[in-house]
């Protein structure tokens, strides 16, 4: 009999239920069930024979302690099993297929990805026992989805790969959302090789978003991808390529009225001309963020633009264009009430008006040396004749 307040966690619950199954004739369902049910102990046996996966299993054990919180919950767990067996036996594919996939729903539900995994891969067995193709691909995209939030982003590839090819084995295009799917996963990916210090696996993958997003024909994604693509060609110091690849994504911005992503292609294309030595292509690309942002009342971007021109025109000794934009980059700093940017521009500005004086008191240094030591040490008034 069940246990006490429905409460199921006992062994008596569990035995009893999986007990149903075996009376019932349903073999397959007590093997699942008790699997399910028992799968935590097996596990903890199985990480120690796995040491290399210990701390994987760990985190799957811990997940979702409350999957069998109640008897209710296990009698439909067995009742979805049997159903499952019984149309199995008849040939009832559908049927099958159904019941296994609103058991993973259910373990989705309570974020026990490893009993999802388990469901859905018996949903991918019967699709393609059955040939059916379009419930093939609903599996794998599933499963890529449910890899994804595991973190196992490698395998979730494969199975929104796998999506992309059934959907297009059977005459239709692939569609918007298995393409942003494999946009998504691939990045991720991407990014994730990034931050490990492969730059040129995370580029490998960038590309395959690019091509992602050119299939489906989305702008905006395949914009993004130019742009991710610049970056992380800029960490190579591959400059022509960086360069390449942010004026593509400049174009997109351009045809799709992106004035806001225009300006941070301009903003890009500044830093990789640049880095490459070209000052006088930063500089048109710099003023040409900073137009824009004036366009469309973005102020940090308008601050940045100046300070970095700034910076430019000093280096270039051009210490009267300096002070003009390191002068709006403080007045815009004052308006937005940011203390640091206000601390770094005015500290800028003073050093710019001081070069762009430099000249004179040199002048005055060699020619008046002596009135210049008597104002420094007196403080009088200086004079020049």
């Amino acid at each position: 009999m069940p246990g006490k307040d429905g409460e199921s966690e006992s062994i008596a619950d569990k035995y009893f239920v999986c007990t149903e199954c075996l009376v019932e004739g349903n073999v397959q369902s007590f093997v699942d069930l008790f699997y399910l049910t028992h799968s935590q102990d097996a596990a903890k046996e199985q990480s120690q024979q796995q040491q290399q996966q210990q701390s994987q299993q760990q985190a799957l054990n811990e997940e979702s302690t409350t999957s069998f919180a109640t008897y209710d919950v296990l009698q439909f767990l067995k009742n979805k099993l049997t159903e499952a067996e019984v149309a199995q036996r008849e040939g009832g594919y559908d049927i099958v297929f159904e019941s296994f996939m609103e058991t993973a729903r259910h373990f989705k539900s309570k974020s026990d990805h490893k009993r999802v995994i388990y469901f859905l891969t018996k949903c991918l067995e019967v699709a393609r026992l059955s040939q059916d193709v379009a419930r093939e691909a609903e599996a794998n995209e599933m499963l890529g989805l449910t890899k994804e939030e595991m973190g196992q982003l490698k395998e979730a590839i494969q199975y929104h790969e796998a999506h992309r090819d059934l959907v297009s084995s059977y005459g239709r295009e692939m569609t918007d959302q298995a393409g942003h799917n494999l946009i998504r996963a691939y990045r991720r990916l991407a990014e994730e090789l990034q931050k490990q210090g492969d730059v040129e696996g995370s580029i490998m993958y960038f590309q395959k978003s690019l091509k992602s997003a050119i299939d489906i024909n989305d702008q905006e994604e395949e914009g993004k991808s130019y742009r991710l693509l610049g970056s992380a060609y800029l960490l190579l110091q591959d400059y022509e390529l960086s360069a390449s690849n942010f004026h593509k994504f400049l174009s997109i911005c351009q045809e799709t009225q992106d004035r806001v992503s225009e300006g941070l292609a301009c903003s890009h294309l500044a830093t990789a001309y640049e880095a490459k030595g070209d000052r006088a292509s930063s500089i048109k690309f710099l003023e040409e963020y900073y137009e824009i942002a004036l366009s469309t009342g973005e102020l940090n971007s308008q601050r940045e633009a100046c300070g970095r021109l700034g910076i430019i025109f000093n280096a270039a000794a051009d210490f009267n264009r300096s002070v003009e934009y390191f002068t709006k980059a403080f007045e815009i700093s004052r308006s937005l009430g940011d203390k640091k940017a206000i601390d770094v521009d005015r500290v800028n500005l003073g050093i710019a008006r001081g070069c762009a004086k430099q000249k004179d008191y040199i002048r005055v240094v060699n020619s008046e040396f002596t009135s210049l030591m008597s104002w420094k040490s007196r403080r009088i008034p200086f004079e020049r004749e």
